[in-house]
């Protein structure tokens, strides 16, 4: 039972417990407990998301909508939330254990930049106790969905909004940008890979705390805000400072 009740006391009390929880490389619980939430969340969106609609317009797109019988079309939704799901189960099984690997190696490689020593194991425990936000996000989209009779994709993608964007709405695609990348989740997790890697290599929980919003600022510039504004203002994205569809 401590197994699994040290990694979560990580969620309410981070500086009390990581160190704890790094020290005992209690990593096996907190990849459990994410990898489930991850595929429960998922699946139940998958069996909630009404799939009919974004099937039809592919299909019509395609031009197979003409030709289709109805049994047909019925038979590529229900092939849809089939994939759906799969894909969810998938997401938790195989992906969140290969995402928690290479934050690992990231915080592996960052000790190593900053001359500390961490063991790899205790930069693994580290990067899984850091992701347990995300499984609280999961869990909380598993019991709203739950709720709902039936989901549009859009209503999906925002039923739990985490992030400045999802409250404000629609406007310019910079500022969505920047809004998107502030997100409570994503920051409360680098909070926590911050305090892990402190653990891990024996620095100041402040300074680890730190470390760790830098580099998720680092990340979101370059892959929230800076990628997606260069694809924008790529080919057919319009011309430089105006944005992307």
């Amino acid at each position: 039972m401590q197994a699994l009740s040290t990694p979560l006391k990580a969620v309410i009390d981070p500086v009390g417990a990581i160190p704890r929880a790094v020290e005992e490389r209690r990593w096996v619980a907190a990849v459990l407990v994410l990898a489930v939430c991850t595929a429960l969340s998922g699946v139940t969106l998958a069996l909630k998301v009404d799939a009919s609609r974004a099937v039809i317009s592919k299909m019509q797109m395609s031009g197979e909508l003409m030709k289709a019988t109805e049994r047909e079309v019925e038979e590529e939704i229900q092939q849809a939330q089939r994939v759906a799901i799969v894909s969810s189960v998938a997401k938790g099984l195989f992906v969140v254990p290969l995402v928690v690997l290479l934050i690992a190696a990231a915080l592996k490689f960052t000790s190593w930049l900053l001359g500390k020593k961490a063991l790899f194991v205790a930069c693994f425990t580290a990067a899984a106790l850091a992701l347990l936000p995300v499984a609280v996000l999961h869990a909380v989209e598993f019991f709203a969905a739950l709720r709902q009779e039936s989901l549009s994709p859009r209503m999906a993608e925002a039923l739990v909004p985490t992030s400045l964007a999802q409250l404000k709405g629609a406007g310019p695609p910079k500022l969505q940008r920047l809004y998107g990348a502030l997100d409570i989740v994503n920051l409360w997790s680098a909070l926590l890979l911050g305090l892990g890697f402190a653990a891990a290599t024996k620095w100041k929980p402040w300074r680890g705390a730190l470390l760790g919003v830098v580099l998720y600022a680092l990340f979101a510039g370059a892959f929230l805000i800076g990628l997606p504004g260069m694809m924008a203002n790529g080919p057919g994205g319009g011309p430089p400072g105006m944005g992307g569809p």
